[in-house]
């Protein structure tokens, strides 16, 4: 069970999910000395002080220390948690090629590109490695109820990946030269929640791994996805009471 401490005017509350990807038997990737699941959670963990500073902000992680969590788990989390908004984080390596900079993803079962496919599905392997396999596990009837609601779902999410894009340029964060990318993350498939995925950038770069490492510039980037969440959650408010009218 989620327990969200009590806070003042609840229900005007925006409930944040911050997904630190991997953990546990799943270090993600490793480079350099340093493993993506422990950079994750450093960054989570200081993501989730900036936006509790915010008196319309409540925040839970879907794991708090180095423990392994399955992705279907992790997307229960936050329905269970009641969220508005569901963010994972990642910070990739390349066998090959060279990539550097963040680069902030929606859902698509057709991914924009050979490299996001790539990523979404060492991604989505973490579940086997632990033994858990949910291949076939949606009925028909289902798969129809849950595209219906991503039909809501979808321009929200593209709205909440567009605002923190905007921000990492405002704050002059490192981009990737494709920021703004689609693949089919598992974490990703909640239909009722605008869920987004992002990689704050490559631990196969000298540069990115360096800034992922740093205190200092996680906590700018920290800033920047606050700001974001916070401009998305207006401009999501506003939209919602025109669709309403």
């Amino acid at each position: 069970v989620v327990n969200l401490p009590p806070k003042a005017n609840y229900d005007d509350c925006c409930v944040v999910s911050i997904d630190p990807g991997h953990g546990g038997i799943d270090p993600g990737a490793e480079q350099g000395g340093v493993m993506e699941k422990n950079l994750m959670l450093a960054f989570a963990k200081e993501l989730k002080e900036v936006l509790l500073r915010r008196e319309d902000m409540q925040v839970i992680l879907t794991r708090q220390d180095d423990s392994f969590v399955s992705l279907e788990r992790r997307v229960a989390i936050a329905h269970q948690a009641g969220a508005d908004l569901f963010l994972s984080l990642h910070a990739d390596a390349l066998s090959e090629g060279k990539a550097e900079g963040a680069t902030v993803y929606t859902l698509s079962e057709r991914a924009s590109d050979k490299a996001s496919a790539a990523m979404a599905e060492r991604h989505n392997r973490a579940d086997l490695m632990a033994g858990v396999d949910l291949t076939g596990t949606d009925d028909v009837v289902a798969d129809v109820l849950m595209d219906l609601a991503r039909l809501e779902t979808k321009p929200r999410a593209i709205q909440l990946r567009d605002a923190i894009h905007l921000s990492l340029q405002k704050n002059k964060l490192p981009l990737n030269a494709r920021p703004l990318r689609e693949a089919g993350f598992s974490v990703l498939k909640s239909p009722d929640i605008p869920s987004v995925l992002l990689e704050l950038g490559f631990l196969s770069s000298e540069k990115d791994r360096k800034n992922i490492s740093d205190p200092k510039w996680r906590a700018e980037m920290a800033k920047a996805v606050g700001e974001a969440i916070s401009a998305w959650r207006l401009t999501d408010a506003a939209v919602s009471d025109l669709v309403r009218q």
